[in-house]
């Protein structure tokens, strides 16, 4: 709902200037037939939520660190965390798109290849070489010998098995499915949010099999993640399938009591089917349990956390802009009807202050504790 010409592009053109520097204006004034209306804006933000986690970046303090929480089902942004650890933050990380999405974009080729028919959580894929490595031979040219390994998809995907990734882009989903779900997925678009953000962006501009091979497995700065995407794109993974529209901006509220603005009803698309996301959250629940993100989550299900599911994909490598070593961990967590989709990164130069993960953690045992205080 919207009066007097407020609507959510002039939301997004009022919110983003300040926002892009870290700041929430509380307070606008709304022209209205030559009268400037003093207005209250209230946001999705859970407070206390994200004041936790930027308590955990503050604590830790990584060269720069980013945490983005939404809801799942509504598209509510629940927390939107910056950290910078030396200098004063010039801009709010969270915005930035530039961020190289390393194994995180292993959701999309699995989720492709799911989709379309050809594996399944359970379907076993060999590979040969390191699980970390991406050598031509192993990929292609693969021959199985007796060194050759054989992993589930689930297992491969916990594990980040890059070899497994690559002959999956080429042999499974091929140049055309991967540029289909990563258009999906909302790659190289706006996601209408209320806000101004960058966008992540996809290339893939050949058939060359070593270009697909890694890309599919996430080996490439070409392929850029915004966060506030990363959560969105872990959403659509924990709510069966939809895609949904991030929104910052609860109301607008002239301080008569006039509702100017309220948010409208949560935009949904549907991007896989139900089966596909069944599929995929076992996968990213096997990498919490047993896979790269198993440390950070050491002891957690226990107590309080015993019924609460956590499923996760972690991505490193190494960027430029800035310099350091790049830290993804995107996922969900939900108990009961209670659900939460995050993106938390967190980009180390030299040392390892802290991971995104447990950055996560610590989020999500916040979220889902009994007492909050």
């Amino acid at each position: 709902m919207s009066i007097w010409g407020v609507d959510r592009t002039l939301i997004s053109q009022t919110i983003s200037p300040p926002l892009s520097n870290g700041h929430f204006p509380l307070r606008i004034r709304v022209n209205h037939k030559d009268t400037r209306h003093p207005s209250s804006i209230q946001y999705t933000i859970d407070a206390s939520l994200q004041n936790a986690t930027a308590a955990v970046l503050d604590h830790y303090r990584p060269d720069y660190g980013v945490f983005v929480a939404i809801d799942p089902e509504s598209g509510h942004l629940l927390a939107i965390a910056s950290h910078q650890r030396e200098g004063t933050p010039e801009h709010n990380l969270a915005l930035r798109g530039g961020y190289p999405a390393a194994s995180v974009f292993k959701i999309i080729t699995a989720a492709a290849a799911v989709e379309l028919g050809k594996v399944h959580a359970d379907t076993v894929l060999p590979f040969n070489g390191k699980e970390t490595s991406l050598s031509r031979k192993n990929i292609l040219h693969h021959k199985k010998n007796q060194w050759t390994r054989h992993f589930t998809v689930k297992k491969s995907f916990a594990k980040s098995v890059n070899t497994v990734f690559a002959r999956m882009g080429i042999e499974l989903v091929t140049r055309e499915h991967l540029l289909a779900y990563a258009g999906r997925f909302g790659f190289n678009q706006s996601l209408g949010s209320d806000f101004i953000h960058d966008n992540s962006t996809f290339q893939l501009a050949s058939d060359d099999p070593w270009l697909i091979a890694k890309t599919a497995a996430g080996y490439t700065r070409q392929t850029t993640l915004n966060p506030i995407h990363g959560a969105v794109i872990a959403a659509t993974i924990a709510n069966g399938g939809y895609r949904v529209r991030p929104t910052l901006v609860d109301a607008l509220i002239e301080d008569h009591g006039i509702i100017l603005y309220e948010a409208p009803p949560t935009t949904r698309l549907r991007v896989l089917t139900s089966k596909t996301t069944d599929q995929l959250q076992k996968m990213m629940e096997t990498t919490v349990r047993i896979g790269s993100a198993k440390s950070s989550f050491k002891n957690f299900f226990r107590g309080n956390y015993s019924e609460v599911h956590v499923g996760g994909k972690t991505g490193t490598l190494t960027g430029l802009d800035p310099p350091g070593r790049y830290d993804w961990f995107v996922g969900y967590a939900h108990r009961g009807q209670k659900k939460l989709a995050f993106a938390s990164l967190c980009i180390n130069r030299e040392y390892w202050h802290v991971k995104s993960a447990y950055v996560a953690r610590k989020a999500i045992e916040h979220y889902f504790s009994i007492d909050p205080s």
